[in-house]
């Protein structure tokens, strides 16, 4: 027969051995959350720079849109001008015949001129 000693686990070995093991899945719990956290900071940096680059754009958007409503005043007035001078000035026949022909003169002149 063989009296060969039957190793049996003591109390002792069964709890480092649940702590380690405890440690190793804690160890990995930790480990994936820094893998999580790193992701999450990277998304966080991309978000960040799409937000500034959007604000950008509507500033630029905003100064198109400002610069177009100017001109677009700047269009309405003008037209209005001349419809409210033409209201406002009235000439007769032989006024307007004598204006027509020193406009004609000067474009005449305007002409030999250049």
């Amino acid at each position: 027969m063989d009296n060969a000693p039957v190793s049996t686990p003591s109390p002792q070995t069964a709890d480092v051995r649940a702590v380690e093991h405890a440690l190793k899945g804690l160890w990995e719990r930790v480990r994936r959350a820094g893998d999580i956290i790193q992701q999450l900071r990277e998304e966080r940096r991309a978000l960040l720079s799409q937000v500034e680059q959007l604000r950008g754009d509507v500033q630029n958007l905003q100064e198109d849109l400002a610069r177009k409503d100017q001109m677009l005043r700047k269009a309405q007035s003008e037209r209005a001008v001349p419809a409210a001078a033409a209201e406002s000035v009235s000439l007769s026949n032989g006024d307007r015949e004598l204006m027509a022909r020193k406009v004609k003169e000067l474009l005449q002149k305007l002409d030999a001129y250049l």
